[in-house]
């Protein structure tokens, strides 16, 4: 009997840290310090997975451009609006340039956007239910691995959030910082992505359909919110118009849909991938609640007009969207809804027909943490496959491919290394390995890259790196580098004790004007 005990007393204290974490969260005493717990232990588990899963490849493309726009700040630039490079420019003052500190922050922004639905759905949740937020959400991909890539979309997570638990308070009669909140919130939001909008439009209807809308537009709380986001987005406003709206007419040109087919297959495919993102924390809501078919009514068209508010916000910014949609034939992505589920656990648990058992909430939260703990043996495994089945964006060989355009630079000219022009998705990349960090010329594009000019070119130089096998990319190498000569080389990503298959590049060097 005594060594059963003892076989099973790691298992109890397990069971008893679960417990304890449980109890924290639905307890307004101590949540914030039960929620830091989790959210360190979370973070940390999927950072580790992160890190390893990642070690065979080099950082996504995406990343590694705003490393670009970081280093020319602006109020704006051709395919986003300015507010993500600011945060990268401020962040990369404090850490190095590097892999595991862009990791940290979004495991950071992972976190943070965690808390910050934890905060607004706790304005209709108590006790258990409340415990339940975090616990729900940190199963969905945008929680985790689609959140792993730090961008446009996966900062909204907390903004979204932030404004809208800004707003309800607003509405509540809330002191003033509140409404400052509200208002610095959705202007950050529509200063990293103009999906943000439809949150807007939300908000607005959600105000104009309360029952306290005229004691609330009495009050000083609207337009302290109105100016507190004029005076954050005016700016970029500013820079929208002097240079013909670049982020709106990039978006124009590549989401437009032909055709009612091409439409709805859009539609199809928004629809259903926003429903496969929610689809494991509903499973688990469905398994843990059993609700009735009284208690799902009463959740979707709740008759509680506190509640209803959160209907409204939730519901609005993935409807309006279709509706906008059908006005202008727009491709509709499901990826953008990322923000948009942060009020789902209000959705799934506010009504009082649903009842969420303690155990159900216990077993959410092991499910939370175990995900990312089992995880973690298997990523070896994942750097593994990636480097012997290769990677998109030429992600295993992006950082040897800037090393050697900078090593053939150094070979012919002694000037620094400021531009490194070739395909979007290779060279952002490999300009955040260099260290240098030169200016990643993407797809020779001046629209994308308004600030490499002709004149700059002449005055600087640049290398030139494209994949061989890429023929298309080859042309446009050969016409960007005039007479300058290229050199071959193959190149190999080596991983521990493997390594990948070799892949053969072009390189060439422009030297600055006076030095030709």
């Amino acid at each position: 009997m005594s060594v059963a005990l003892q076989a099973s007393s790691p298992l109890s204290r397990i069971s008893a840290a679960f417990d304890r974490l449980v109890d924290g969260l639905s307890d307004p005493a101590r949540e914030n310090r039960a929620a830091a717990v989790f959210l360190l232990i979370y973070a940390s588990l999927w950072y580790v997975y992160l890190m390893i899963a990642r070690s065979s490849t080099d950082m996504h493309p995406d990343m590694a451009e705003m490393l670009t726009w970081a280093q020319e700040l602006s109020l704006g630039y051709p395919k986003h609006p300015p507010l993500p490079a600011f945060i990268l420019w401020l962040w990369f003052k404090v850490f190095p340039v590097s892999e595991w500190a862009y990791t940290l922050l979004a495991v950071t922004n992972i976190a943070v956007g965690l808390y910050a639905a934890f905060r607004l759905c706790a304005v209709w949740l108590h006790g258990d239910k409340r415990a339940a937020v975090m616990l729900l959400l940190a199963v969905i991909p945008f929680y985790n691995f689609l959140g792993s890539k730090f961008d446009q979309n996966t900062l909204l997570i907390p903004l979204w959030a932030l404004a809208m638990w800004g707003l309800v308070r607003s509405l509540d009669g809330g002191r003033i910082g509140w409404s400052v909140l509200c208002g610095a919130a959705a202007a950050g939001a529509m200063l990293t992505k103009y999906w943000s909008l439809f949150l807007l439009v939300a908000m607005l209807a959600t105000v104009l359909l309360d029952r306290r809308r005229g004691a609330y537009f009495k009050s000083a709380a609207p337009y302290v919110t109105a100016a507190v986001f004029l005076v954050l987005t005016v700016p970029h406003l500013v820079w929208l118009i002097q240079n013909d709206f670049p982020p709106l007419r990039w978006v124009g040109a590549r989401r437009a849909v032909q055709g009612a087919s091409g439409w709805m297959k859009s539609f199809l495919s928004y629809c259903l991938g926003t429903v496969s993102y929610a689809s494991a924390p509903l499973l688990l809501w469905w398994l843990g609640t059993r609700p009735s078919a009284a208690a799902v009514q009463d959740s979707l068209w709740p008759s509680d007009p506190d509640r209803r508010r959160a209907i409204y916000l939730f519901w609005l910014p993935m409807v309006v969207p279709v509706i906008v949609a059908l006005v202008r034939p727009t491709q509709l992505i499901s990826l953008w809804n990322i923000p948009a589920l942060n009020l789902l656990p209000v959705l799934l648990l506010s009504s009082d027909k649903i009842v969420l058992p303690r155990f159900s909430v216990k077993v959410l939260a092991i499910i939370a943490l175990a995900v990312p703990a089992v995880l973690i043996p298997v990523a070896p495994g994942v750097a593994y496959f990636k480097l012997r089945h290769g990677a998109e964006n030429y992600a295993l060989y992006a950082a040897q491919a800037g090393n050697a355009a900078a090593a053939e630079w150094h070979a012919q000219t002694s000037a620094p290394l400021r531009i490194l022009a070739g395909p979007f998705g290779l060279v952002a990349t490999a300009t955040a390995y260099m260290p240098e960090h030169p200016i990643a010329y993407s797809d020779f594009s001046r629209y994308l890259v308004p600030w490499v000019t002709q004149e700059r070119i002449d005055r600087e130089g640049m290398a030139i790196v494209v994949p061989v096998k890429e023929t298309s990319w080859v042309k446009k190498a050969r016409r960007a580098a005039g007479d300058a000569p290229f050199k071959e080389v193959s190149l190999a990503r080596r991983w521990l004790w493997f390594q990948s298959k070799p892949e053969k590049f072009l390189i060439a060097v422009v030297p600055p004007t006076a030095q030709k």
